[in-house]
């Protein structure tokens, strides 16, 4: 199978959304007419259809007007494209969120925030300290910048940009 091919397998959600929204629709007894508050009835229609795409935040206030928890539809969509219960993609989500949360993950997440309000990150690509710090470390071993490119398995420049920081 094509790279591409798998690629649009696991990268869209579109008929899986599609079908969800229809039974969810179904089941709670909305029309199209219910949901034009969040969004015009054609748009709704290329959703079920699995003919259009949908921004999260879209899906959330659409998710909100069928009395549906958004985190339950994106459970039920990625179990039907997994072909697996809701009850595995769930648990697979626990131990996932559990073990992001057990390396700092969360409380890094929620350092990114005062209050609501997302925190102004500098400008230009993040660095990453655990290599900055490693080279430093190198550094002041002695070793000579090709050593600690060497040893690091990092590009010479990166360790020159590192080594100038010092």
């Amino acid at each position: 199978m094509a790279l591409s091919s798998l690629l649009g397998q696991t990268m869209s959600l579109k008929n899986e959304i599609a079908g969800a929204l229809r039974a969810i629709r179904a089941i709670r007894g909305f029309d199209y007419g219910d949901l034009e508050d969040v969004s015009a009835k054609a748009n709704i229609g290329k959703l079920e259809q699995g003919k259009s795409n949908i921004t999260v935040a879209k899906l959330i206030e659409l998710a909100e007007a069928l009395q549906f928890d958004p985190i339950a539809l994106m459970a039920l969509c990625v179990a039907i494209q997994k072909d697996e219960s809701t009850d595995t993609t769930l648990e697979r989500a626990r131990a996932e969120l559990a073990s992001f949360k057990a390396g700092g993950g969360e409380q890094l997440v929620r350092s990114q925030f005062v209050g609501k309000e997302l925190k102004k990150r500098p400008s230009g690509k993040p660095g990453k300290t655990e290599n900055a710090d490693a080279v430093r470390e190198l550094k002041a071993l002695g070793l000579s910048q090709a050593e600690v490119a060497r040893k690091l398995g990092l590009a010479s420049s990166t360790v020159y940009r590192y080594w100038q920081k010092d």
